[in-house]
């Protein structure tokens, strides 16, 4: 037992012997309100010392109400009876393998320069900070719908280097499909269309204009915080403070059309948002600003994304250091034995948390950030936590818990993250879920279609083919498009949007059709995949 634990056992015997003292020697009988009020007050005083010290030993979610899977400004997948009954059928159907698209007149992604505003400076001393640049940068032109069309009727072929809108440095492999001729070359050859650029352009547009002149996307301002009791749980209207969340997931949208704060049609937007986002940091390196308990994680993990993709789409080294810090706190909010990340430090973790942090850790990667392997080794660990079915494919919220779509296609990405192949049984258990669940126009479900799309799109074949087609169908008709304010961007789905508000359900619907140049499609990097678990 410790000396604090003596002394504080020392002074409760103390107390104890000098009550009854006083009690023997009659002296409450005379003022005896008066007494009595000066002893509750003590009696109240001690105990919330001890309960604030015996507090600092506890999980910081110790006697939070967190039941549920959503407990978070955007996103929890949820399982629904369709789902259920999905996963209830079985997986035991296989899928056709995977087949390469058809992209032989792709360049090699080395062969493409970088959306930067110059040449690769040959020091760090030499890069403008990024808020002078913000302060010095003028608003863009405005972006019109028809770009997306001009776009995707450029030759494709290689980009001439001399000819690009910025330097020569090469983008990251896996952004190498974002700029130029490139991106219409990537969309037309993977499934994308005239359609589902309009519908990018159009969203940018929208999320343009409902930036606020700090640089953040508020989330209270575009409908986020409404409770909705999904799943028959109240929140509390979470989702109302988490406006570096949105903030992340808006600046995503747009670096995953090629804009960053050096380069494009919305390079000032971009650049005010990522300044928001890093001048905002807290020393402990979160990113979360002021959301919610539940929500703060996630804010995190999305801002820490966008940060690390304009860092590693530009090589601004203003953003590094920043970068490095966020970086460090989601490290030290992983759970060390479980490997997982939910709301605090402690916490054992869920699938869903999960996905956001280890795409912090992957895009880290990509901007020259090491170290993570151990990270990544615990998050494998964590998901066969999670994992079910005759293959191991179907992955539930968390451990014990019924599989759901959300969750497996969200694990599925994750475990190809790390290298798993496509043609793994568990994969092809994974994309046999996702397959028999159409998207519904009349319901729909933005997290749930982001991630079982990234997933189609990453393992490719066939069933990326079908699932591409009825995504289009389901996702296109539902974008605002009749003449008012919210003309391009998307209603708040039934499911999480009333937590996340129009700029999240917009954001990630942009992301959703911007797949098919975001990322150089994993199942074309053969020297990553290995038939791992």
């Amino acid at each position: 037992m410790s000396l604090v634990w003596i002394a504080w056992a020392g002074l409760a015997a103390v107390a104890a012997v000098g009550f009854a003292v006083l009690v023997r020697t009659r002296w409450l009988q005379s003022h005896t309100l008066a007494k009595c009020a000066i002893l509750s007050l003590a009696l109240h005083a001690a105990l919330a010392v001890v309960c604030a010290f015996v507090s600092g030993l506890m999980p910081a979610s110790w006697g939070r109400n967190d039941e549920g899977r959503m407990a978070m400004t955007v996103v929890l997948a949820a399982d629904t009876e369709d789902e259920a009954g999905l996963v209830e059928a079985g997986a035991a159907a296989v899928v056709e393998p995977p087949r390469e698209p058809a992209e032989q007149d792709l360049p090699p992604p080395e062969l493409v320069p970088a959306a930067a505003a110059g040449a690769e400076q040959p020091a760090a001393a030499n890069l403008v900070p990024l808020l002078d640049v913000v302060a010095e940068m003028p608003d863009p032109g405005a972006s019109t719908v028809e770009s997306g069309v001009d776009a995707a009727r450029e030759p494709q072929g290689p980009v001439n280097a001399a000819a690009a809108p910025s330097g020569d440095r090469p983008l990251p492999a896996p952004y190498a499909d974002r700029v130029g001729a490139r991106r219409a070359a990537a969309a037309a050859a993977r499934g994308g269309s005239q359609e589902t650029e309009r519908a990018v352009q159009a969203a940018l547009v929208w999320l343009a204009a409902s930036q606020s002149t700090d640089g953040r996307w508020s989330a209270a301002r575009h409908g986020a915080g409404v409770e909705r009791a999904v799943q028959g749980h109240h929140r509390q209207g979470a989702g109302a403070r988490s406006d570096h969340g949105v903030t992340g997931l808006a600046l995503l949208a747009f670096l995953g059309a090629g804009n960053t704060h050096r380069d494009g049609d919305h390079a000032a937007a971009v650049g005010r948002g990522i300044a928001f986002l890093v001048g905002r940091q807290r020393a402990d390196g979160s990113l979360a600003g002021d959301a919610e308990f539940f929500a703060a994680l996630y804010c995190h993990g999305m801002a820490t994304i966008a940060v690390a993709e304009a860092c590693a789409m530009t090589g601004d080294e203003s953003l590094r250091a920043p970068l490095e810090r966020a970086v460090r706190y989601t490290l030290a909010m992983q759970h060390p034995g479980t490997g997982g990340w939910r709301y605090a430090a402690g916490d054992r973790g869920d699938t869903s948390q999960l996905g956001w942090q280890l795409m912090v850790l992957a895009s880290a990667r990509n901007a020259g950030v090491g170290g993570l392997e151990a990270a990544e080794a615990r998050v494998a660990q964590f998901l066969q936590s999670v994992s079910s079915g005759a293959a191991g494919g179907l992955a539930a919220y968390r451990p014990g818990e019924r599989p759901s779509l959300t969750m497996t296609a969200e694990a599925l990405y994750c475990r190809m993250l790390l290298g798993l192949s496509p043609a793994h049984p568990a994969a092809v258990e994974a994309l046999d879920l996702i397959a028999r669940t159409r998207p519904d126009r009349s319901r729909p479900n933005a997290y749930a279609w982001y991630y079982a799309t990234l997933a189609s799109f990453h393992a490719g074949g066939p069933q990326w083919d079908r699932w591409n087609g009825d995504l289009q169908a389901a996702l296109l008709p539902l974008q605002r498009q009749d003449g008012s304010a919210a003309d391009g961007s998307w209603d708040p789905d039934p499911v999480w949007g009333g937590h996340g508000g129009r700029v999240y359900a917009t954001a990630l619907a942009a992301m959703t059709l911007e797949v098919y140049y975001r990322h150089l499609p994993m199942h074309r990097q053969a020297a990553r995949m290995a038939a791992a678990p």
